[in-house]
């Protein structure tokens, strides 16, 4: 079983220099904020919700690409009900 991690990546070479438990995201972002004052460009790469549950159940493979299709589908036919999407006029002002 894998286990979900806050990951601390080298933007330039892809290289994954720290990670974190997710329950230490304040000592993960305090690291990257280190990191990018030192000169080094990062990413903070925080696995999602999905991700994480899956993790927690022990879902791997094939069976987790289809949990994971599943919720996206489901959003999908629910537009709106879970997930908000904000439209932008012209002058920018949100609707």
């Amino acid at each position: 079983m894998t286990q979900s991690k806050i990951k601390i990546i080298n933007k330039q070479t892809e290289e994954i220099l720290y990670s974190f438990e997710l329950s230490e995201h304040d000592k993960a972002y305090e690291m990257a904020m280190h990191l990018e004052e030192l000169g080094i460009d990062v990413t903070v790469d925080t696995p999602a919700v999905t991700a994480t549950l899956c993790d927690s159940l022990g879902i791997e493979n094939d069976a987790r690409e289809d949990y994971e299709n599943s919720v996206v589908a489901e959003m999908d036919d629910h537009e709106g009900s879970c997930c908000v999407t904000y439209k932008q006029d012209s002058s920018n002002n949100i609707q």
